[in-house]
């Protein structure tokens, strides 16, 4: 027998309920989860950093320093990410990996959908056969 996840959708707000670069926190499912507005979309992370257990959702949301050639750096938007408030680790807020590969350990992500101007994460919810 197979055995399927599904997946539940968690409302957690209207659109206007979010400042940009600002989480929320929610307990979804028993587990701490921070979404934030961005100018790329809305996120949504697990309170956690994967480093040191740090509430990840207290760092702050910015762009990030990229290599554009060797031993030269820009500043750069196009990579969101959010910077650890105890050891400004970086971690990527769509994809949950360490930028710069401090660490294979990533942040825990979830999907985020926005319909009729209200904010949902899709969290695993239960098992159907």
């Amino acid at each position: 027998m197979t055995v399927a996840r599904t997946l539940a959708r968690r409302h957690v707000g209207a659109v206007e309920d979010f400042v940009e670069g600002e989480f929320k926190v929610f307990d979804l499912g028993g587990r701490p989860v921070g979404v934030v507005k961005t100018d790329q979309g809305f996120f949504a992370i697990r309170n956690r950093c994967p480093h040191q257990g740090a509430d990840i959702c207290g760092g702050t949301v910015t762009g990030t320093m990229v290599a554009s050639e060797p031993f030269e750096y820009d500043y750069s938007e196009q990579t969101l990410v959010v910077a650890c408030p105890w050891h400004r680790w970086e971690f990527a807020l769509d994809t949950g990996e360490s930028f710069g590969r401090v660490t294979n350990k990533r942040l825990v992500t979830y999907a985020v959908e926005v319909e009729d101007g209200n904010v949902y994460v899709m969290m695993k919810g239960g098992r159907t056969p």
